[in-house]
């Protein structure tokens, strides 16, 4: 017997599109002869989708033509059961589905900081991924700059700021703190999505105003000279992890409207220095 699950992406972020790339990258390459795929396309104005359509990349050329093409839905719990049911006062009809687990694979604000993990723990599907507190303490960065450290991590000096400080004031905290370059960023979200360097007072500013666009609270960080980003993915179980062998990532490019564009090279990482790569 299959398992039944829903696969959930979009939402109510600025990285709506970058979950619906993730999304479709995800499902394209289940093991169908394992699992019985649900869409579950939510859109910006909150509302759940499913059907065939959501499964093509070409479908989101016309978003409002595909939903007219899908089913509203919402997940009913009855009777020990998680159902993904159609909406009634959406005008069209279809069976409901029992799902056995929920696969979110969301990007940003409202979806990947706890607020779809909460929901789902309510009504009681169980589901990929974290829980709700490592999920909201993940997406903030400040949040998760003081529990790293607090741990005994080696992290970046910050300066946390919030919309309504005077501007003079928000550069005279920076300058204070560290030397240019610097990086600005909105606190609690990823993909590159307002992230700027400056390299001077005038840059700082307009970074500053970057940031501020998609965000209330922000973070400026030293710019680290010549990065190198070693990402070590971990599978498993807690307890029982196996640890995959490091990999250094440079991308050529991030995300796009329509493709996703990588590439990999193995890292060149001293032997000795995998394990503690691997621990951290």
């Amino acid at each position: 017997m299959k398992i039944e699950l829903a696969v959930l992406f979009g939402g109510r972020s600025v990285e709506h599109e970058v979950s619906v790339i993730s999304a479709l990258q995800a499902m394209e390459n289940l093991n169908r002869e394992k699992y019985s795929v649900h869409p579950v396309y939510i859109a910006k104005t909150g509302e759940m989708y499913t059907g065939s359509s959501l499964c093509s990349m070409s479908s989101y050329l016309d978003i409002p033509g595909m939903l007219r093409a899908c089913q509203q839905v919402t997940f009913v719990p009855d009777g020990g059961n998680i159902y993904l049911q159609p909406v009634a006062a959406a005008g069209r009809r279809g069976q409901s589905v029992r799902i056995d687990v929920a696969f979110p694979i969301t990007h940003g604000t409202n979806v990947e900081d706890g607020a779809l993990q909460g929901y789902l723990k309510t009504v009681g599907i169980p589901f990929v991924g974290p829980d709700v507190l490592a999920s909201a303490v993940g997406m903030d960065k400040y949040v998760m700059k003081t529990m790293l450290r607090d741990g005994g991590f080696p992290v970046l000096d910050c300066v946390r700021l919030i919309r309504g400080e005077k501007a003079e004031d928000m550069i005279r905290r920076i300058e204070e703190k560290m030397v240019y370059p610097v990086i600005v960023k909105p606190v609690n979200l990823g993909s590159s999505v307002g992230i700027s360097k400056a390299a001077d007072r005038e840059s700082l500013e307009a970074a500053l105003e970057t940031a501020f666009t998609y965000a209330d609270v922000i973070l400026a960080e030293p710019a680290i000279v010549n990065l190198r980003e070693i990402n070590c993915s971990v599978v498993g179980t807690p307890g029982k992890l196996p640890l995959p062998n490091a990999k250094s990532r440079l991308w050529r490019m991030k995300f796009s409207a329509i493709r996703i564009n990588t590439w990999m090279a193995a890292a060149k990482v001293q032997s000795r220095a995998v394990p503690k790569v691997w621990r951290a």
